[in-house]
Order: structure tokens, then C-alpha cells, then sequence
């Protein structure tokens, strides 16, 4: 019997809920076409050279970003090939010679 009784009143609640304080529903304007800005300060639509400019700079950047991800890899993993110690000499390690005496102080 409650739910007889509260299924109109829960349909005229729901009817209700949708509509404004002026009872018709209002249209949304939205005005996205223009450049974003926020709080009333926001930069002016650029001209149509510095946009080409810009996409020329990005473009030029992007290339040789992924260029430099293709050939040289080893920066960005970090996995570089360790020379072999063995090769190296005493000179190259200053190391000095078995019959090297420091000068007397």
C-alpha cells in the first residue's frame, strides 16, 4: 500500500526537480569557438603567420626529439657499453712507474 500511495508523489517530485525557478527550461549558450580565457584575461587569437611559425618550431622540435630517441637511445635508458678496464695503462690511471721515488722535502 506505501508504495501505491508514494509512486505519484515520487513521479511529481521527479517532474518538478527538472524544471528552473521559471518553470520552462533555459538553453545553454556556449561560446567555444573563440580563443579560452579565464576570468575575463586571456591572451587575443594569434595571427595566422605566428601560428604557422609556431607549428614550423614545434614541428621542427618533435622531429628531433624522436630522432635523437631512435639513434641515440643509450641517453634515455641510461644503459651505456663499459669500456674494458683491462686495456687501460698505468699512464692513462696515474699510476706511477714501480721505480718512481717521490723528491725529498
Amino acid at each position: 500500500m506505501l508504495i501505491s500511495r508514494g509512486a505519484p508523489l515520487l513521479r511529481h517530485v521527479l517532474l518538478k526537480s527538472g524544471k528552473t525557478s521559471a518553470g520552462h527550461r533555459v538553453t545553454q549558450i556556449r561560446n567555444s569557438a573563440d580563443s579560452y580565457c579565464y576570468r575575463g584575461v586571456g591572451a587575443e587569437a594569434g595571427s595566422p603567420y605566428k601560428e604557422k611559425i609556431t607549428d614550423v618550431l614545434y614541428t621542427i622540435f618533435w622531429t628531433y626529439v624522436c630522432y635523437m630517441m631512435i639513434t641515440k637511445y643509450d641517453h634515455i635508458i641510461g644503459e651505456w657499453e663499459y669500456p674494458d678496464t683491462s686495456a687501460w695503462t698505468d699512464e692513462e690511471l696515474g699510476v706511477p712507474p714501480d721505480d718512481y721515488e717521490p723528491p725529498a722535502r
